[in-house]
């Protein structure tokens, strides 16, 4: 019985593991951002709001990339159009922590696109 019982949390464990999805399957990359990390990823329901927050650490020489945020809903489909290239400034060697907020209820998970600064 205790075997059996074993065997079954141990599947219940990876299936709640393979159905989280990495920060790297997260994450779009448009352009030359191979030298900028993504260091964290969380997101939580705050007043039935999705709330998303990424770090990001630079270690190229340029200091300007761009990002967006893709809101997506609980059937897998964008729930709102693409947001507009929000540019940020980050120094050799530093991070910083990006923020942002689903504009409706309807999401549920998101992506985060990073991009060149053009």
């Amino acid at each position: 019985m205790k075997r059996y019982l074993a065997i079954l949390l141990a599947a219940i464990v990876l299936a709640a593991c393979s159905s989280t999805p990495s920060m790297k399957d997260m994450t779009v990359r448009m352009g030359d951002t191979d030298s900028i990390q993504i260091t964290d990823m969380r997101s939580l329901m705050r007043n039935g709001v999705l709330t998303a927050q990424v770090t990001i650490q630079n270690d190229s020489k340029s200091n300007l990339v761009a990002y967006r945020f893709k809101w997506i809903g609980k059937n897998g489909m964008a729930v709102t159009d693409e947001e507009a290239w929000k540019p940020v400034t980050i120094g050799k060697g530093q991070s910083t922590v990006i923020m942002g907020i689903a504009p409706t209820p309807d999401a549920t998970d998101f992506r985060f696109e990073l991009n060149q600064y053009k």
